[in-house]
C-alpha cells in the first residue's frame, strides 16, 4: 500500500510552533482503545514530518508500537487543526534525541526517545464554517 505523504500548510506550521498552542496526541491500541495525552514536546521536523519526545508516555508508546496510526490536535482559542500521521521510527539515540533533550532541558524534562511520523492529512478544526475540512 502506498502512503501519500502531504505537506502541512505554512500557516499551520507556524501555528504548531506557537508556545501557547495546546498540543494533544491521540493513539489507539491494537484493540482500537483510544488514548489522548497533552504533550508540549510535539513539533514539526519538516513540513511533512511531526516529532514527539517520549516523556512519561508509557501507554502512548505501547500504542504506537502496536498501531502505527495517530492523530495530533493543535488548539488555541477558536483556532484548531488536526494532523493524521503514520509512525516512521522511534529513535532512542542520536542527533534528533540530543536536540529534543536540549530543548527540554529548560523545563527540566528529558525524553528517552523521539518518535518521527509522516503526515498523511491535515484538517481545519477551528470553530468556523470550515470545521472538519481537509486542507492537505
Amino acid at each position: 500500500m502506498v502512503i501519500n505523504v502531504v505537506n502541512i500548510p505554512e500557516n499551520v506550521l507556524k501555528f504548531i510552533s506557537d508556545k501557547d498552542v495546546t498540543k494533544i496526541m491521540v493513539t489507539a491500541s491494537k484493540d482500537a482503545a483510544p488514548h489522548a495525552i497533552v504533550a508540549g514536546s510535539i513539533g514539526a521536523a519538516s513540513s511533512d514530518t511531526l516529532i514527539i519526545g517520549e516523556i512519561l508516555m508509557k501507554r502512548a508508546s505501547k500504542n504506537l508500537k502496536e498501531n502505527s496510526k495517530a492523530s495530533f490536535l493543535f488548539v488555541k482559542g477558536l483556532e484548531a487543526y488536526s494532523v493524521d500521521v503514520k509512525v516512521c521510527k522511534r529513535l532512542d539515540c542520536g542527533a534528533e534525541l540530543d536536540a529534543m533533550n536540549a530543548a527540554l532541558a529548560a523545563m527540566n524534562l528529558k525524553a528517552s526517545a523521539v518518535w518521527t511520523m509522516s503526515v498523511e492529512a491535515v484538517y481545519d478544526q477551528s470553530a468556523n464554517p470550515n470545521a472538519g475540512k481537509k486542507i492537505a
